[in-house]
């Protein structure tokens, strides 16, 4: 026992401490609410042995407890997986107590690389530059890594729990703040219990957040790593293979085909007069319109929503043509739903700022952009397509304040609708000023030097108030799944048939390149059966339809050969000039539609009465699913 005799001041509780320590030759620390004290000389050190991935695990878990003390000594080896600590003997055995429990993988399960290609969704990010600022659409990689971080988001992204629990908790599994919203899993079938449980398996050991508090964990970012293949479009995933099963129930989750949606946007300038005229036909009482009373007056809503988009269409063609409306751009785009398209009409000038040593070039960019997101739904069987709409209209004019340098005028909106398919929205509010110069003038009168502009001619300018409406027709292509959808008004037949065909070459149906046909072809010539195919009897095919030997060619029909494999075939005719001047065999008349290659041998010019040989590759002739049966006409005298 010792007897303190002296008066000692300090700033704090730890400081009071430590220059009692000194006085008195003690050390301390502080863990669980517990002052644990020792003499100085009771130091000693341990080496303690962990796994080799949870080495700085261990450490941050330490951290998050409050038990790691910077004032005693720390150490890793981490590729041994050993730990070196200094200090108090309590305290070494604490954290040698705790290094027992870190969970070890299972012996023989080494991390390795699992690879996961996707069939619909983007593995990488996806980076949009509009005007001076990128618009980033995250990949499947950026998904896993942000649920696998907790340094950036504490837990969840965007502030949403990504357990869809919504309550308190720490990290990864806690689910982030106590009243952030809840992310919707329900609807894509996630099952989140067993998600969860996997989550807490790679959180517990090696994994990329801390259950205890969320704070910065280096360790578990280091031994689990996603990135993404852009060249196969897969995410690729440094990771315990037993946990395999988890991430992909998960990616098979993400990676679902999404709907295709064409947006038609019509950007024009009309007549604010005509445009009232037009507002008393396009009322609300008429049913067509949703939106105020008039189109576009003052006090009303300058957003609204068209049903019939083909009548009023015609309208706007028709204020077009007299000049009361003009189009400025009819852009049309096609993109994921979900998925940011962007359309920028935009010009650039450079605006100079000159300081005493340094001048500074900014530049400056005006125009027409248009950034649509759309989303399909479904509401009691009908389709519908909300929009996400950002809209900035400006353009570049000469500065009032300087004339050498320009000015900016814009104008935003930013607004989100719900809208029929098929129907429009139309968006308004952007008005300015057109100043049109006029000239009049008496015909052949008007046009005499010097006394015509005097007498004959009269000059005026007149004002127009414009407004620029945008016109957003959605129309629901379909999805990645079937291109056949893409077709509405062409033949859906023609693309399943290509559909089919690209089928049949997946299933090794595949037809055969310029190289094989040049080797069976160069057999032949040697005198050898072309290796693969076997001598067919007779040919499949009238010598006709295989060739139009055109003027003083025969083909002999009866010597000929036929040689086949599955898909393709080669036959075999003669050819032979009846004529008494040399005449050339033209390849480019064998063009049937089964003919994929030709060649002729030994000559392909035929002096009078010379013969020679016409290789034909073919396909195997197929009996298309698309042929009718021929029906009698039951009028008389008729054909079919």
């Amino acid at each position: 026992p010792g007897v303190l005799d002296d008066r000692i001041r300090a700033q704090s509780p730890e400081e009071f401490l430590d220059r009692l320590g000194q006085e008195y030759h003690f050390q301390w620390f502080v863990y669980n609410d517990t002052l644990y004290v020792s003499p100085s000389s009771e130091h000693t050190s341990a080496r303690i042995e962990v796994s080799s991935d949870a080495v700085d695990d261990l450490q941050t878990a330490l951290t998050d407890v409050g038990l790691l003390d910077k004032r005693f000594g720390w150490g890793v080896l981490p590729n041994e997986g050993v730990v070196l600590v200094r200090g108090p003997a309590k305290y070494v055995e604490l954290v040698r107590d705790y290094s027992k429990k870190v969970e070890a993988p299972e012996k023989g399960d080494k991390q390795d690389i699992i690879v996961f290609p996707l069939k619909y969704a983007s593995a990488a990010d996806r980076t949009i530059r509009y005007r001076d600022q990128q618009l980033v659409v995250a990949g499947v990689a950026s998904i896993l890594q942000d649920l696998l971080d907790t340094r950036s988001h504490g837990g969840s992204i965007n502030g949403m729990d990504l357990l869809g629990r919504g309550g308190r908790g720490n990290g990864l599994a806690g689910g982030g703040a106590p009243d952030a919203p809840s992310l919707p899993m329900s609807s894509s079938g996630l099952d989140t219990n067993a998600l969860e449980q996997g989550l807490d398996q790679v959180l517990h050991y090696g994994g990329g957040g801390s259950k205890s508090g969320g704070k910065s964990r280096s360790g578990g970012r280091a031994n689990i790593r996603v990135t993404a293949d852009v060249r196969n479009n897969a995410v690729l995933i440094y990771d315990l293979p037993s946990r395999k099963a988890m991430y992909e129930k998960l990616i098979k989750e993400l990676d679902v085909s999404r709907n295709l949606i064409e947006i038609d946007a019509v950007i024009l300038d009309i007549d604010r007069n005509e445009l009232a005229e037009l507002s008393s036909r396009w009322n609300f009482n008429a049913g067509s319109v949703n939106g105020g009373a008039n189109m576009f007056d003052a006090g009303t809503s300058s957003t609204l929503f068209i049903q019939n988009a083909g009548k009023f269409a015609a309208e706007l063609h028709a204020l077009e043509g007299n000049g009361s409306a003009s189009v400025i751009g009819n852009p049309s785009i096609l993109t994921l739903e979900n998925q940011p398209a962007v359309i920028d009409f935009s010009r650039t000038e450079y605006l100079t700022a000159t300081s005493e040593r340094v001048a500074n070039i900014e530049p400056i960019t005006a125009g027409t952009s248009l950034q649509v997101t759309p989303r399909s739904l479904d509401h009691d069987g009908k389709p519908q397509v909300q929009l996400i709409v950002d809209i900035e209209d400006g353009q570049i004019d000469i500065s009032d304040i300087n004339d050498t340098q320009p000015s900016v005028r814009k104008g935003n909106v930013s607004t989100q609708a719900v809208i029929a398919e098929h129907g429009s929205l139309v968006i308004g509010g952007f008005h300015g000023l057109e100043a049109n110069d006029k000239i009049h003038k008496v015909p052949l009168l008007g046009d005499i030097p010097y006394v015509g502009k005097l007498l004959f001619q009269s000059r005026s300018r007149e004002l127009s108030q414009r407004e620029r409406l945008f016109i957003l027709t959605p129309r629901l292509i379909g999805d990645q799944v079937n291109p056949a959808r893409y077709v509405q008004n062409g033949n859906p037949r023609d693309v399943d048939d290509k559909m089919k065909r690209i089928k049949e070459r997946r299933d090794g149906g595949e037809l055969p390149t310029r190289g094989d046909i040049q080797k069976v072809f160069t057999q032949m010539v040697d005198g050898a059966a072309p290796e693969g195919m076997h001598d067919g009897e007779t040919l499949p095919f009238e010598t006709d339809s295989l060739c139009d030997p055109g003027q003083g060619l025969t083909l002999d029909g009866q010597r000929s050969q036929w040689y086949a494999r599955k898909d393709w075939g080669v036959a075999v005719v003669v050819a032979r000039n009846n004529t008494d001047k040399p005449v050339r065999i033209d390849e480019s008349r064998c063009g049937g539609r089964w003919v994929i290659g030709v060649a002729a041998w030994p000559h392909a010019w035929l002096q009078p009465g010379e013969e020679s040989e016409v290789y034909i590759a073919v396909r195997q002739p197929q009996i298309s699913k698309m042929a009718k049966e021929s029906r009698p006409s039951l009028l008389r005298g008729a054909k079919p």
